[in-house]
């Protein structure tokens, strides 16, 4: 006698996981990279420039997680990001993992070469204080590579994979283990060839008004610490009258307009007593130093503070504070 076939088993009727458990759907990682950056920047645009990529790039990477997640990942406002409540979720794990990925990956390129110490600055303190003396520290330590990030925003040493931090603020310190480097002060300082062009004779703080002043923008924050109308209020004198301003929109700019004789500008500390020292300006009222309320300080990250190199990066920037302008050449 035949055997009756059970029926096929249906769609439906086919076992499917257990009760609480979901099947995993694992998404595509290419575009983690990419969704980070735009979270951390909330810019497309900055985040291509950070990652040598297309603005279009980034945005088509974000829709393909949005599309895979099944939630938008940004409210796209006119010229403004928003993470939404699954960004912000997905961004903090996000971000944690490519640090971890990216200390293994540091790791074991100094397994296989050369120790590196990445160091985080704001540009202007990278061109004027740290670059041109970054040839002595490679000189006492050939076997140790510096990577710098030179930028003006804020830098997290531990999710950025950063070893350590050069900063100016004029509120608290940045960290208990903040190391105090110096106080700023700032005062005016020029070029002998501008006072030779212009036949300017500075007797007192007012005469400064008789040459081009070099201003940083009111865009800048904090800019008004280290106006010329701070400074002339500082010095005593109750109105001045300049023949002409010239604005800039960073520090070095303006440094280096006043080597170029363009105008006296108000230099701050650390630069200007290298400035001073290698005789490209020079300071009319070297008494006058006003305290601007910003202090330089160290910031160490505590997971690599105990690498030799690290160390050594750290001791030598602590001795070149100490040491003061380098020596002239002669």
């Amino acid at each position: 006698m035949a055997r009756r076939r059970a029926p096929p088993t249906t769609a439906a009727a086919r076992p499917g996981p257990p009760a609480g458990r979901r099947r995993a759907r694992p998404i595509g990682l290419s575009g983690l990279r990419g969704f980070e950056a735009a979270a951390r920047r909330l810019s497309f645009t900055l985040a291509a420039d950070e990652l040598s990529l297309t603005q279009s790039s980034i945005s088509r990477q974000v829709a393909a997680l949005e599309r895979q997640l099944g939630r938008p990942l940004f409210v796209r406002r006119t010229r403004a990001l928003v993470l939404t409540p699954a960004g912000e979720r997905l961004h903090a794990a996000v971000r944690q993992a490519l640090a971890a990925v990216d200390r293994s990956v540091e790791a074991i390129r100094e397994a296989a070469g050369a120790p590196r110490v990445s160091v985080a600055t704001y540009a202007s303190f990278a061109s004027l204080w740290l670059v041109p003396r970054l040839a002595a520290f490679q000189q006492a330590h050939p076997e140790v590579q510096v990577r710098v990030d030179a930028s003006d925003r804020f830098v997290d040493l531990d999710a950025e994979d950063v070893d350590v931090a050069l900063r100016a603020t004029g509120s608290a310190s940045p960290g208990d283990d903040a190391i105090l480097l110096c106080e700023e002060e700032a005062t005016p300082a020029l070029s002998a060839r501008l006072l030779e062009v212009t036949g300017v004779v500075l007797r007192r703080p007012a005469d400064l008004a008789s040459l081009p002043l070099l201003e940083l923008d009111d865009s800048i924050p904090d800019a008004h610490r280290w106006s010329w109308e701070r400074w002339f209020a500082f010095a005593g004198v109750p109105r001045a009258n300049p023949t002409g301003h010239l604005y800039f929109t960073y520090v070095d700019q303006s440094v280096q307009a006043a080597v170029r004789g363009q105008g006296a500008a108000i230099v701050r500390t650390p630069f200007l007593d290298d400035l001073v020292a290698s005789g490209d300006l020079l300071v009319p009222f070297p008494a006058l130093r006003l305290r601007t309320g910003y202090r330089y300080y160290l910031v160490v990250n505590p997971r690599r503070a105990q690498r030799p190199h690290v160390d050594a990066f750290v001791r030598w920037v602590r001795d070149e504070f100490r040491r003061g302008p380098p020596a002239r050449s002669r």
